[in-house]
């Protein structure tokens, strides 16, 4: 399962953290790399402005992914 499931299922536990809480908890749990200073940079500022962004670096990972199978 990968982290985005995880802090969904992780949220849906703790109905009443507050947005901003769980934006700024779901950001420090990332690996540093691009997607995570893509989101220190621009944060979102709504649960679901950051679900969006998880899902579009997931489409965009799953592409990447098969292009590389592609190209061997």
């Amino acid at each position: 399962m990968d982290y985005f499931q995880r802090f969904v299922k992780l949220k849906a536990k703790a109905p009443n953290v507050p947005e901003d809480v769980a934006i700024d908890a779901a950001i420090k749990g990332l690996r540093i790399g691009a997607f995570a200073a893509h989101l220190a940079r621009e944060k979102p500022s709504i649960i679901e402005e950051l679900y969006r962004e998880f899902e579009k670096c997931r489409s965009d990972n799953d592409l990447r992914r098969r292009l590389e199978e592609q190209n061997q």
